[in-house]
């Protein structure tokens, strides 16, 4: 079962609005489905946007913020959970501690730190957190085929493809998390 699912994703909206509309369908989906979303507590770019999208339909949302790492003014103020910790690393222990599954939408090096260091915790058994990545275009691609090359190089287990996965809609990220749950356990 999946109760809550920490979202990584950009502190910026980026160029393109497919990354804000996807933000906002996943905030707003999670929250009808009463899954609380677990994110970087700022108010800035597409964590805005799914924070916002997520409390504009009654859902549960739980920012962790690193109070020493960035100015104050960028913190979420609406009807959240704030949680500040003092660091970027104490920012990742703590959402990992809070979800049950995580989805990564199109984010730069934060996200990318955040969703590596997840996948090898999940590989080390430290826990049990399935991935899906969620995009409508391409921007995923080239990590996906990194991940396949290293696999091909005997370099990574291929055991991967059973805690990551991909889609492109919102409404299908709880089932494809379900299922890579029952493949965790």
């Amino acid at each position: 079962m999946v109760t809550s699912v920490a979202v990584f994703c950009a502190s910026s909206l980026g160029e393109a609005e497919e990354f804000s509309n996807l933000a906002r369908a996943l905030g707003e989906h999670l929250a009808k489905q009463r899954v609380a979303v677990v994110f970087g507590g700022s108010d800035s770019g597409l964590m805005g946007v799914l924070a916002d999208a997520a409390i504009s339909k009654g859902g549960k949302v739980i920012g962790v913020y690193p109070e020493d790492t960035f100015s104050r003014d960028v913190r979420h103020r609406g009807e959240i959970d704030l949680r500040l910790v003092s660091s970027m690393h104490e920012r990742k222990l703590e959402m990992f501690r809070l979800c049950d599954a995580a989805v990564a939408l199109p984010g730069g090096l934060g996200t990318l730190d955040e969703v590596v260091e997840l996948l090898l915790w999940t590989q080390l058994g430290i826990h049990q957190l399935p991935l899906v990545l969620l995009d409508q275009g391409s921007f995923w691609n080239k990590f996906e085929e990194f991940l396949g090359e290293a696999e091909s190089s005997s370099v990574l287990n291929p055991n991967w493809r059973n805690y990551v996965s991909r889609t492109s809609d919102p409404a299908s990220v709880l089932d494809t998390l379900k299922d890579l749950k029952s493949r965790l356990t």
